[in-house]
């Protein structure tokens, strides 16, 4: 027996159908699911923060948490029946949106961002001090979560989203356009890995492929 809600069985097939590396990682999902109610409550005002706890490592659906952890093999078969049965009830732009956050930083910077809400900020001592399954609650969504979504939404417009796409090298997440994507060679990917591991860099990175078939890394 699954505890999921509907919600979250679609939104997890979802992304189990669109972003199967994100999907296979439990604080991914989690990631997932919460931007995409995040971007939900400010778009438009209709959101699910139900069974949300607080964890250290950032907020947690914790009925999704159980079902994916325990019940892997049923709850993958589920929530991709959702989403073939209801996949009209998906907004695409906040679920791509979402999607290319959660594949394009670590782990540890997604548990970062999800750190400067104040929906996880606001009960924050209790939850860093070890106390478990700390309710958060969605009245505690304030003008300031409200900012950092539209701050997202500028640093991640939908077109650049469509248009792009990941490499991940090591904890490094280069992003590439979709031309210039098809021009990479065996070399650009030597470059790219001796690139991770020697320079201090910021995910997402951005890369494009000049003229002279130079990397060109902002």
């Amino acid at each position: 027996m699954l505890y999921s809600n509907s919600r979250k069985l679609l939104l997890s097939g979802w992304l189990q159908k669109h972003d199967a590396p994100a999907y296979c990682s439990p604080l991914r999902l989690q990631k997932f699911l919460f931007l995409y109610e995040a971007f939900s409550k400010v778009d438009s005002g209709n959101a699910d923060f139900s069974r949300l706890k607080g964890y250290k490592r950032g907020p947690v659906f914790s009925p999704v948490w159980g079902d994916y952890t325990k019940d892997r093999k049923e709850f993958d078969a589920r929530a991709l029946e959702a989403y073939n049965r209801e996949k009209a009830k998906v907004n695409e732009v906040r679920a791509k949106r979402s999607s290319f956050i959660v594949s394009s930083l670590s782990e540890n910077e997604l548990s970062e961002l999800t750190h400067q809400f104040n929906i996880w900020q606001a009960k924050s001592l209790r939850i860093m001090s070890g106390e478990q399954q700390v309710e958060l609650c969605e009245n505690d969504f304030n003008e300031s979560d409200s900012q950092i979504v539209r701050m997202l939404e500028k640093m991640y417009p939908a077109d650049m989203i469509q248009n792009s796409e990941i490499i991940n090298v090591g904890e490094i997440y280069f992003v590439f356009s979709k031309k210039d994507i098809e021009k990479l060679t065996e070399q650009h990917l030597d470059i790219l890995s001796m690139v991770s591991e020697q320079e201090e860099l910021h995910n997402p990175v951005y890369v494009e492929i000049d003229e002279d078939g130079r990397l060109c890394v902002d």
